[in-house]
């Protein structure tokens, strides 16, 4: 009988030690998975892995990976970035053009409801 307690004491020893060993290549696993902000990792063969800005154009050429230089990405991005800002002028200033032709048609039909407002009246 005291064999037995021996052996599940040791047993439950061993299991506990265990799954904290497993828990601890889970958290490993978590932090090396972790990508900072402005970035993104891409999948290489092999289970490595490549972090990158978000955006950067990667090449694979034969056995090569080939992430695109700082000075590339950036202008790439500045040039994208000031097409972005063009169209978004153009519509700010479609909508603004919108805005004063329903403002004009509210205040001709306000100038309307008037009039008809004082027909009304002197009838």
């Amino acid at each position: 009988m005291k064999i037995l307690r021996i052996f599940i004491l040791i047993l439950f020893l061993f299991s506990s030690v265990c799954f904290a060993f497993e828990d601890d290549l889970n958290s490993r696993e978590e932090e090396s998975l972790d990508v900072p902000v402005g970035m993104e990792a891409f999948q290489v063969t092999n289970g490595h892995r490549i972090v990158a800005p978000i955006g950067a154009k990667i090449k694979k050429i034969g056995a090569q990976i080939i992430v695109e230089g700082d000075k590339e990405y950036y202008s790439r991005r500045f040039f994208e970035l000031t097409q972005e800002i063009d169209t978004l002028k153009e519509s700010i200033s479609s909508l603004r053009g919108q805005v004063k032709i329903l403002t004009q048609e509210i205040k001709d039909q306000e100038h309307n409801d008037d009039e008809n407002v004082g027909e009304n009246k002197e009838e």
